[in-house]
């Protein structure tokens, strides 16, 4: 029997009962199925880790179709006291899956393609924005992780304007290697781990002394995941997102934005925000710009609505309904009468910016535009 952790038993006992979290579940609300509610996975892996039943295709599908988004968590009475934590419970899922070589057929098609490509969408590595980067020596490493290096390359552009403006000393990776996050997300711990070791390897021997991030997924990677296999950055190097650096500039007075008159809003992060509290510096971006104009939606910070930004792969397929979680934002937006919403990952830039009548637009582009 595998060997499971007492938090995340006491999860799988605790959630299987409870159905408080339902209507936050992003992947319910697209599928409206039981299993996918945190409540159904619950009652699905008690099966397998009390019942000592094997995992069916069904259970296997619904473990994967979790966004990990955290959603469960900010909206459970008993979080802080109970401690149930359905993400941690999840990956757990997924690596015991994996283990017994039951992984779905789409997510051994990610693994393969991330580890020859550096990214999951079966793009050659030669196609990618860091493939023509002159590396050096810099004082600001700046990571790109995947989806902007081979999908939204404007967001690099634009992070590349706000330094060259600021005079800061930095570079890119030549031919960025993956993080290797995602492979930890969808269960391949282990090679993950090895991907993982070559690019601290690469960050450490550039010497920089602030690695900056935009992909809010690949900054919990660094934070979380990367001390957990033992790669430590050095005592000074800091790793920051975009948000944080450049708000220390509008701090200190470095960076002044023009002001803009149309009402803005901000589309928070659950992997920047959630998991790691990174909630006020895109905030104090925005308002020092905005003033006023800045208005929340209904549902931010904690209760922010989930924008996939670890949302891989749904039935057994590639993730690629994004639009319905853009929609849900998108109609939060109208609300309050706001027309442009600020994203901190290309993922959610991606997916609001489907909805008609609402310009998506990345906290790096909405400085670029007004440094």
């Amino acid at each position: 029997m595998t060997t499971i952790s007492k938090n995340n038993l006491d999860t799988i006992k605790t959630c299987r009962y409870c159905p408080m979290c339902k209507q936050a579940c992003p992947s319910a609300f697209i599928s409206y199925r039981e299993s996918d509610t945190p409540r159904g996975r619950a009652m699905l892996l008690h099966s397998v880790y009390y019942g000592e039943k094997e995992y069916t295709a069904s259970a296997i599908e619904a473990v994967y179709n979790c966004f990990v988004c955290g959603s469960c968590m900010s909206w459970c009475a008993g979080f802080e006291v109970g401690g149930q934590h359905i993400p941690n419970m999840i990956r757990f899922a997924r690596k015991d899956i994996v283990k017994r070589k039951m992984a779905p057929a789409i997510v051994e098609a990610i693994k393969t393609s991330v580890l020859a490509n550096n990214n999951p969408y079966q793009i050659d590595q030669s196609k990618s924005f860091s493939e023509s980067v002159t590396e050096q020596k810099a004082e600001v490493m700046y990571f790109m992780g995947s989806e902007i290096n081979y999908k939204n390359t404007e967001i690099a552009k634009a992070v590349i304007q706000i330094l060259n403006k600021l005079k800061v000393n930095f570079s890119l990776l030549k031919n960025e290697p993956t993080s290797g996050k995602m492979l930890d997300m969808l269960g391949y711990e282990d090679e993950a781990i090895v991907k993982a070791t070559e690019l601290f390897k690469r960050i450490t021997g550039s010497g920089c002394k602030i690695l900056l991030v935009s992909d809010p997924l690949e900054y919990d990677g660094f934070k979380n995941d990367f001390p957990k296999w033992g790669l430590t950055f050095a005592a000074d190097v800091k790793i920051l997102h975009l948000s944080e650096y450049l708000a220390g500039f509008i701090q200190s007075g470095n960076l002044i934005l023009g002001k803009t008159n149309e009402i803005i809003t901000l589309a928070d992060s659950e992997f920047l925000g959630r998991f790691n509290n990174v909630f006020e510096a895109p905030r104090e971006i925005l308002k020092s710009s905005a003033g006023e104009n800045f208005v929340e939606m209904r549902w931010n910070r904690e209760k922010l609505l989930s924008t996939g930004e670890a949302a891989f792969t749904f039935n057994d397929r590639m993730f690629t309904q994004g639009d319905k979680l853009g929609e849900k934002i998108g109609i939060q937006a109208n609300d309050i009468h706001c027309k442009r919403i600020v994203t901190l990952s290309a993922t959610a830039k991606n997916n609001i910016g489907n909805h008609a009548g609402i310009e998506a637009i990345d906290i790096a582009e909405f400085i670029a535009e007004l440094i």
